[in-house]
């Protein structure tokens, strides 16, 4: 039998010939193996025991490091090497250690450099200039971008790149071929510095030395090191202090946005100040429920830009590169706030219930529903050293004077309004005054919001103080509240959803006329609450003293819109291939003018109906996959995007990183919050970005982005084609 050395030579020229390993790898492999061996001092396979690699294991962690002791990963490759050496062996039928019985170490999270679009923005723009460094910079920079090729590979590419086509093929780790995507810029970026070229090297990238020329001379290939340098100094010159990686963009969030924790809710602002607060709600995907996710990273910058998005009664602002989710004819994928339409599609939650768990109430139920009340209609004044609400009707100011009384202890003083308009109820009371302060409620109503400690409540005590607030400030007949306050009503919507009530919010511009007869323009909010099932539960759980709401008894699932509209339009014409088939599904099933789903919505119940339809008549497609899919996600809402508007002026935005979710519930909309490759951010298959960025191993893929099914071509035109305008 072959010495254990003998052995390892055997082993490194199978991996090299039969397992396709590049010389790199092979290298490493020797590398990594002799040290095992220099270590171990055996020479028979048959002497390796596990005592052995773990005292090996020990030396390795206490070994020198590039920084300090040797990092875990490092540490790992030794033992993956070792590994992969024993179970060749093992196919030999040469006795060893099983090597299974070998464990890697367990390494953190993987944590990434990341830019935001701006400073992607500022770094692209940073080499200036016609001469030939500028322009071969620019190239360099536009081309990783596009491409998302290794810093080796860009530097081993040759001037017969062929910049008429979109793509071209590209050789990688492992000897593995690929192919990569051009963007028109990076063609654009390319050109120009080809033309400018008159060197006689056939490298695409070559170095230049102090003169900058090329004429005539046959110039060295520029070196992986040279190109980490120049993006290093393009970062600092473009204001870039951390190190930068040209392939991620971040999205972003305006300070106020309201995100769903567990037990709470907070804003944007908030949650990145907070260091407690690790944990918000996200979207299981897979098993459409809502669950805990963790909060990896958190950062913040200005900008100048944000859309304000309206759609089917909720409004969130962000960045134009924040992205949300929507239905698509290759599943449910990530899009941006800048490349939605008027119209499309984008994922809400129905409800965002979570669990309060064994805290104790705060404060009584009373005491929430007076709040709610004066938060709706209430004065707060220190000069009359009280609060003051009122009323049309005296019945319910006498109702609350009772409140007033389990609340403070005294009841409040009831006067009638001048002209006979209503009843005043004045509430002397400097304890109490002072306590509603401290729940942060002002006087200015514009600036009003829901105390932030409720949304920690019970069910009981939100439900209270909803009441209250709708005594003051609701509808008699129809279910609808009125504010001033944008915030407080979306704060109050979010109140809702927390007991499955969905709600719209509608602004109103209007003319009024004030007391001493100046006409003013003002803007009022109004949250209608119009589902059926949600008129229902909302008069069994929240017990408003106003007169004549009644619930919907009877109701349908007519007004569940699903957005199945690309993926029939993509099904319709094999359908019709089939000879028979829509007669026979308006005869057998109803469904007689199923062309015009390719146009509107269909609904829950007429969807199950088609779907049982194609799978009598054994009709497969990648198509019927996906509207099963939708058809399983009752938990989400699917909103209609009503309105985009620019918000101008600079402003302070927060980004986080989630996981395992990659994302999470931001004011009612379901938000794509996973920093992504910028070529894949509008979603791709997680094999073919694999296949794309030339990953050996789809861990290493996912470290870089969480994705959904989209075809890459696709995506990187779709992407590239709109960057940067």
């Amino acid at each position: 039998m072959k010495d254990l050395k003998g052995l390892k030579t055997e082993f490194l020229e199978y991996i090299e010939i039969e397992k396709g390993r590049s010389v790199k790898t092979v290298e490493n492999y020797d590398r990594y193996l002799m040290r095992f061996l220099n270590f171990a001092k055996v020479k028979s396979p048959a002497q390796i025991t596990e005592q052995m690699v773990r005292e090996f294991r020990i030396t390795l962690n206490r070994s020198a490091g590039v920084t300090g002791t040797m990092k875990k990963n490092t540490q790992n490759y030794h033992l993956i090497a070792l590994r992969a050496f024993l179970k060749f062996l093992r196919k030999r039928d040469i006795e060893s250690l099983n090597p299974e019985r070998i464990e890697l170490a367990k390494v953190g999270g993987r944590d990434l450099d990341l830019i935001t679009a701006d400073e992607l923005n500022r770094i692209m723009r940073a080499p200036t200039g016609d001469e030939l460094g500028g322009l071969r910079d620019r190239a360099i920079l536009e081309l990783l971008f596009s491409t998302g090729l290794r810093v080796s590979e860009l530097c081993n590419l040759n001037q017969d790149i062929d910049l008429s086509r979109d793509e071209f093929s590209v050789r990688g780790k492992g000897e593995k071929v690929r192919v990569v995507f051009l963007s028109a810029s990076a063609k654009k970026a390319v050109a120009e510095y080809l033309k400018k070229r008159g060197d006689m090297s056939k490298a695409l990238f070559v170095s230049y030395g102090k003169g900058g020329t090329s004429k005539g001379k046959d110039l060295p290939r520029i070196t992986p090191r040279s190109v980490e340098r120049l993006v290093k100094q393009y970062a600092i010159k473009a204001g870039i202090t951390r190190k930068v990686t040209p392939h991620v963009i971040r999205h972003c969030l305006h300070a106020e946005t309201r995100i769903m924790g567990n037990p709470s809710l907070t804003t944007a602002k908030e949650l990145f100040a907070s260091e407690k607060q690790k944990k918000v709600l996200g979207f299981d995907w897979k098993n459409n429920r809502l669950m805990r996710a963790s909060i990896k990273r958190r950062e913040t910058h200005s900008t100048q830009r944000l859309i304000s998005l309206w759609a089917d009664g909720r409004e969130i602002c962000c960045t134009p590169y924040h992205s949300f989710f929507t239905p698509s004819v290759n599943g449910i994928v990530p899009i941006q706030a800048q490349d939605l339409k008027v119209g499309d599609y984008v994922a809400g939650v129905r409800s965002v219930q979570w669990s309060q768990g064994s805290r104790p109430e705060s404060e009584s139920t009373d005491f929430w529903r007076l709040l709610g009340y004066i938060l709706g209609d209430g004065t707060l004044s220190e000069a009359r050293r009280g609060i003051i609400i009122n009323d049309k009707e005296r019945r319910h100011i006498d109702l609350y004077n009772e409140i007033v009384f389990r609340v403070t202890g005294r009841c409040g003083t009831v006067t009638k309004l001048s002209g006979g308009n209503g009843y005043a109820l004045n509430i002397y009371n400097v304890g109490f005054l002072k306590k509603v302060r401290a729940l942060g409620i002002t006087q200015r109503s514009k600036e009003r919001r829901v105390p932030a400690g409720l949304f920690q409540e019970s069910e009981t005590a939100i439900r209270a103080f909803l009441a209250g607030y709708y005594d003051a400030e609701g509808n008699n007949g129809r279910i609808k509240m009125f504010s001033a306050s944008k915030e407080l009503l979306k704060d109050i919507q979010m109140l809702l959803l927390r007991l499955s009530i969905e709600s719209i919010l509608l602004r109103r511009e209007r003319r009024v006329k004030l007391p001493q007869g100046r006409v003013i323009d003002h803007v009022i909010y109004i949250l209608h609450v119009t589902y059926p099932p949600s008129e229902n539960r909302f008069v069994e759980l929240i017990p408003t003293f106003k007169q004549r709401i009644r619930p919907k008894k009877e109701w349908q699932r007519l007004d569940i819109a699903l957005p199945t509209q690309p993926l029939i339009r993509g099904l319709y014409p094999l359908l019709l291939a089939k000879r028979g088939f829509i007669h026979w599904l308006g005869n057998r099933y109803g469904i007689r003018y199923l062309k015009r789903y390719t146009r509107i919505c269909t609904t829950p119940l007429l969807l199950s109906v088609f779907l049982k339809a194609c799978k009598e008549k054994r009709i497969r497609n990648p198509f019927i996959k996906q509207l099963e899919v939708l058809n399983r996600l009752d938990s989400i809402r699917w909103l209609r995007v009503k309105k985009l508007e620019m918000v101008g002026g600079v402003s302070k935005v927060y980004d986080f990183t989630i996981e395992p979710t990659h994302n999470f519930i931001t004011d009612g909309f379901i938000s794509h919050n996973s920093f992504a490759t910028d070529l894949l951010e509008n979603g791709a298959d997680l094999r073919s970005v694999q296949a794309l960025l030339g990953h050996a191993n789809i861990a290493t893929t996912q470290v870089y982005t969480h994705v959904t099914d989209k075809h890459l071509r696709e995506v990187h035109q779709a992407f590239h084609g709109k960057r940067r305008k």
